[in-house]
């Protein structure tokens, strides 16, 4: 089992016809699959292709979106690195630990988002990545060629794939944490807190969603959270 088939590269606004090859090659290497989000380059040029080989393949039919939301309409969560983000450079580096709490249970994609090679993700952008990361860099120079970006990631989530199985507490399942905002939303409402009525409580849900998301929690860990909701409510 190759538990990387369900992560999903996706490139934004990517220019480099080289490193855009590469990548393609690079996902057939460990399994995953390519999304392109407004590319600024011809995939189809000598270069692209060259550096794709043997995964010209995956390069030619890697579906191509307008938006970043829509490459992200079916995924689980979004993980995002760019050295050019302030909630990046101030978070901890990806590790091999914290890459294993992203894995998706069987049915679910998470995709790994990767920004333009100069200007990175736009902060619009990165806000519909629930996890931004940086990748480790010990010595001067921060920044990665977008490429060796993907295969660094790539490589610390292959090491947190090795040796799991389909027992393991995989990451909870998107219709799991949707149940969880349902739960939160309720309790929220049974003790006041939507002054607008239900129309509060609507507006107020995605915050809710986006908090769930935010969250590395196992579907063992989300029954007991919602148990200890239930105790602290008095309905259990």
């Amino acid at each position: 089992m190759n538990l990387l088939e369900r992560l999903v590269v996706v490139l934004v606004r990517s220019e480099g016809p080289l490193n855009v090859g590469s990548v393609a090659r690079l996902c057939g290497n460990f399994g995953c699959s390519l999304r392109l989000v407004n590319p600024q380059m011809d995939r189809t040029t000598r270069d692209a292709i060259k550096m794709a080989h043997p995964s010209e393949a995956l390069l030619e039919e890697a579906p191509v979106f307008t938006t970043l939301r829509a490459a992200l309409s079916d995924v689980s969560l979004a993980v995002a690195t760019s050295s050019k983000l302030y909630d990046a450079v101030e978070t901890p580096w990806l590790s091999v630990g914290r890459a294993r709490l992203f894995l998706p249970v069987a049915g679910e994609r998470v995709a790994l988002v990767f920004g333009n090679e100069r200007t990175g993700l736009s902060v619009d952008e990165a806000e519909l990545c629930p996890r931004v990361v940086r990748l480790p860099t010990p010595g001067p120079t921060e920044s990665l060629n977008l490429s060796h970006s993907v295969a660094v990631m790539l490589t610390l989530f292959n090491a947190a794939a090795e040796g799991t199985d389909e027992k393991a507490d995989f990451r909870a399942s998107k219709p799991s944490r949707d149940a969880l905002v349902q739960m939160l939303s309720k309790q929220l409402e049974g003790r006041g807190f939507f002054k607008g009525g239900a129309r509060a409580r609507e507006a107020f849900e995605p915050r809710l969603q986006e908090l769930t998301d935010k969250m590395d929690l196992s579907e063992r860990d989300l029954v007991l959270l919602q148990d200890v909701l239930l105790v602290l409510s008095g309905t259990k």
